[in-house]
């Protein structure tokens, strides 16, 4: 008997023990950070309901959930509305009603000290945020802000000089300068074979302008020019009324043909 009466007093005080704890657990405080940053509830605390779920004020859901609230005094509803999103919750029911379809909540809202308290998972959840708990620091984590890939940095591909024709790439013509009306300038090349490729293909443009008959005669002298040392003293042509002029030297060589009315002496 005395074995008995000792185990029930054992029992009922162990049982008040841990009421006592699970009592001061579930009065601590508890924190609530939103994108890393901890809210500051000057008056109206959060706390862990007989559910396990945590209410807030619902004055937290417009000021760091970016979302506006609604009180319906006379059919106790809070109505909040963010991004297209618009949720009711009735006090005392366990249920939410988002965008007209209406989900189960193993909690409901409250009213407490004349503040109306929400489940906050539930709401925040519904208005993409997530949720986490950190129990060791009794810590409701909300995160609204996604992770984002970066953008990757394109990259700037060295742009490709653009190859000059080996042959025409070679041969700059310039029309009405000052005295000059046409001006032909080859550059010489160490590969013979090249280099008259191009004085075929400048004798074709000067003739295409001129005719063939003085193209034959300028390209003739200038022909001469098959090595760098060798230079192409300045010559005068006439056609008609006008002078055209040849010189090289060293890797230039240049045609011009002065306009009508320029007498070179």
């Amino acid at each position: 008997m005395k074995k008995i009466i000792i185990t029930t007093i054992i029992m009922a005080i162990m049982a008040t023990l841990i009421g006592g704890v699970l009592m001061v657990n579930a009065n601590a405080d508890v924190s609530v950070t939103v994108d890393g940053n901890k809210v500051v509830f000057p008056d109206a605390k959060p706390f862990i309901d007989e559910n396990g779920r945590t209410l807030i004020p619902v004055r937290f859901v417009t000021e760091d959930l970016g979302a506006t609230v609604e009180w319906n005094a006379q059919d106790r509803e809070v109505y909040i509305t963010k991004d297209g999103v618009n949720i009711m919750i009735r006090i005392g029911q366990e249920m939410i009603l988002v965008n007209g379809r209406t989900k189960a909540m193993d909690t409901k809202a409250i009213i407490k000290e004349d503040r109306t308290y929400v489940p906050i998972r539930y709401v925040a959840e519904e208005l993409g945020a997530t949720v986490g708990w950190d129990a060791s620091t009794r810590t409701v984590i909300i995160t609204t802000v996604k992770d984002v890939e970066p953008t990757p940095t394109p990259v700037k591909k060295p742009s490709a000089t653009p190859t000059k024709d080996p042959v025409t790439g070679w041969i700059t013509v310039e029309e009405d300068l000052t005295w000059v009306e046409y001006s032909m300038s080859i550059n010489w090349t160490v590969d013979n074979e090249l280099l008259n490729k191009r004085y075929d293909a400048a004798e074709k443009m000067f003739a295409e302008r001129y005719g063939e008959d003085i193209a034959k005669e300028i390209f003739a002298y200038v022909r001469l020019k098959q090595t760098r040392p060798y230079v192409l003293e300045y010559k005068r042509f006439k056609m008609n009324s006008q002078f055209i002029t040849v010189a090289g030297k060293g890797a230039g060589l240049d045609i011009k043909v002065w306009k009508e009315g320029v007498i070179l002496k």
